[in-house]
């Protein structure tokens, strides 16, 4: 069973998978996923405490997007472990990454992201959590799946993660 809390190499978000699905573009988030794997869901919006999200399921893994209604304050980085401790208590988050994770980018921003296994009883639960801020506004972007061994869905929605950019929000 993989180590508590692990965190694998960014070469996850770089694994080939075979077929894609067409773009999804998230007018009501400002995003545009640039594609996602065969027989995923398309993306469903809905407002929630503090914001709007998206969530996008492949059979075992499902991909979520939040984006935070209100700007974050001035000076706000996802590189500050101070701010991401106060991310991960906003967020009631159970992976510290404050302490652990490593910088990426995405959609032409700094980027914070966690990618960690835990044990669930008979079960490993595996979680990538990645925070972006664009245009003063957060982005909590989380895949969840559980299984033994890693669900192959798991790797093919964090590797959709790399294909976001962002783009105006546009309101319904």
């Amino acid at each position: 069973m993989p180590r508590a809390n692990t965190v694998w190499s960014l070469l996850l978000l770089s694994c080939s998978l075979a077929a894609h699905a067409d773009s999804a573009d998230v007018p009501a988030l400002g995003l545009r996923i640039a594609s996602l794997p065969d027989s995923s869901s398309a993306p469903v919006v809905s407002q929630v405490a503090g914001g709007d999200q998206m969530t996008v399921q492949l059979d075992k893994a499902t991909l979520t997007i939040f984006r935070a209604g209100t700007p974050e304050p001035e000076g706000s980085d996802v590189a500050s472990p101070s701010y991401r401790a106060s991310l991960d208590a906003r967020f009631k988050e159970h992976i510290d990454s404050k302490d652990r994770g490593a910088p990426t980018a995405l959609g032409g921003h700094g980027a914070w992201t966690v990618v960690a296994a835990s044990s669930e009883g008979e079960v490993t639960r595996y979680a990538c959590v990645t925070y972006v801020i664009d245009d003063q506004h957060l982005y909590r972007m989380t895949v969840d799946a559980a299984g033994d061994p890693r669900p192959p869905e798991f790797d093919g929605l964090v590797k959709a993660l790399s294909g976001i950019t962002f783009e105006p929000l546009h309101r319904a």
